[in-house]
């Protein structure tokens, strides 16, 4: 089992992997800076069609619609039975959700299903149709598949079902999932019941003020989104990247041991000034909590070459203090 989720790891985009059962938990966030294609972000069905720009394909595939969306819901038992004997399901922040279960014959087989994810190259190279939207599939080393949906084509996003699969035809049981998945949103939409405070519903690019951006990045910047819950602003010199997650918080707040504290205008932050060749400073702080050592977290970072001259950890602080305020309370 460990090998099939070292294999799914590999190609994961947006959040890190541990060979373990639980991905939910003691797993650090891999958004470092704006990567590298930013520039060009940030067998069956109805050909589809290709729809007007920040509009999806289909109503219910909108961002908004999206976020609300609960991953572990499209993995229901009845459509995993369909491809072998379902496991406990395991939710990794907002947007993906697996299952390391068994084909019928009792070999593993991981399922990960991760909804609104970017999809820049899959949007360029999809040459399929599945259940009516424009798909894209990439094996890996005969052990895994990656069937992609693209909901939305400017900026593009989409779903992928990824599966871990050594013992057949992992894409077979990719399709199937990806039907069922998209069949449940589109009839009933799988929607969760956020609370009050809950940042899942927020559009990150949207929430700051353009002032508050302006400041961190200069008011030359370009915006780039990145899935649901990640938006990063691009200046001639330097970027600020801001994330809402949910994700394992450690009873000490100890999100790494070379963290320091920082006053956020009331609010405990926890700050961490990166030096190298793209030197960064990272502030995050912790939003919510909910049961156990799950909660929301917000992280900001601002970086800039190392020639660019200016003060990261200020520049990431009084972003977080101008878009603190904007943030739901309970």
């Amino acid at each position: 089992m460990h090998r099939l989720v070292a294999v799914l790891c590999a190609l994961l985009v947006v959040a890190g992997c541990a060979a373990g059962g639980d991905l939910a938990k003691h797993k650090p966030y891999p958004r470092s800076t704006v990567k590298a294609n930013a520039e060009a972000v940030s067998e069956s069905g109805t050909q589809p069609t290709t729809p007007a720009d920040g509009k999806p394909v289909d109503a219910a595939f909108a961002p908004d619609k999206l976020r609300l969306v609960n991953p572990c819901e499209l993995l229901d038992r009845e459509l995993l039975e369909q491809v072998g004997k379902p496991g406990q399901v395991s939710a990794t922040g907002f947007s993906r959700c697996s299952n390391f279960m068994e084909d019928q014959a009792g070999k593993d087989l991981a399922v990960t299903i991760e909804v609104g994810q970017t999809m820049t190259s899959e949007a360029k190279n999809a040459d399929k149709t599945l259940a009516g939207l424009k798909s894209y599939e990439q094996t890996l080393d005969n052990d895994a598949c990656f069937v992609s949906v693209i909901t939305q084509e400017k900026p593009a996003l989409g779903i992928t079902v990824q599966i871990g699969y050594k013992d057949g035809d992992a894409c077979a049981p990719g399709r199937k999932v990806m039907e069922g998945a998209l069949k449940t949103i589109r009839e009933r939409g799988a929607v969760r019941n956020p609370a009050k405070d809950s940042l899942v519903t927020l559009d990150p690019c949207t929430l700051p003020d353009k002032a508050v951006v302006d400041a961190a990045a200069t008011a030359s910047h370009r915006q780039y989104p990145y899935g649901l819950h990640s938006c990063s602003w691009v200046g001639d010199d330097r970027e600020l990247t801001f994330d809402l997650r949910s994700t394992y918080v450690p009873d000490d707040r100890k999100f790494d041991d070379k963290q320091t504290d920082v006053d956020l205008g009331g609010v405990k932050g926890y700050q961490l000034d990166n030096t190298g060749a793209f030197p960064s400073c990272t502030v995050k702080w912790v939003h919510r909590l909910d049961s156990g050592d799950d909660g929301e977290v917000v992280e900001v970072k601002s970086a800039g070459p190392k020639k660019s001259e200016f003060d990261r950890c200020a520049a990431a602080v009084a972003f977080a203090k101008g878009v603190l305020p904007k943030l739901p309370k309970a």
